[in-house]
């Protein structure tokens, strides 16, 4: 399935800011798929300085992506589909074990 990013600019970013706009767009997109739209969130990224977050979704098509945005409220610059490569791996909480 395509993936999408989405560029907001969001002055005094900080963390719970973009935990925020990530909760939004996150309960947004699962109120979309109960409707039927094959729209998910995947994760946030903030770069603070510049006062930019970006969000990953993946979905059918972008105006899928674009009406989940909608939905949650969140302005945005610019949605465009992606693709990455490889994958990062993402430390575990404190205390978890790693699987063997």
């Amino acid at each position: 399935m395509p993936e999408f990013l989405v560029e907001r600019y969001v002055p005094r970013l900080d963390a719970s800011a973009v935990a925020a706009i990530a909760a939004r767009v996150n309960r947004a997109a699962a109120e979309l798929a109960t409707t039927g739209l094959d729209v998910r969130w995947l994760r946030s990224v903030a770069v603070v300085e510049e006062e930019v977050c970006f969000c990953f979704f993946t979905a059918r098509t972008l105006d899928d992506v674009v009406a989940a945005n909608e939905r949650a409220g969140v302005d945005y610059e610019r949605i465009a589909e992606v693709f990455s490569i490889g994958q990062a791996e993402v430390a575990p909480p404190a205390g978890a074990q790693r699987p063997r």
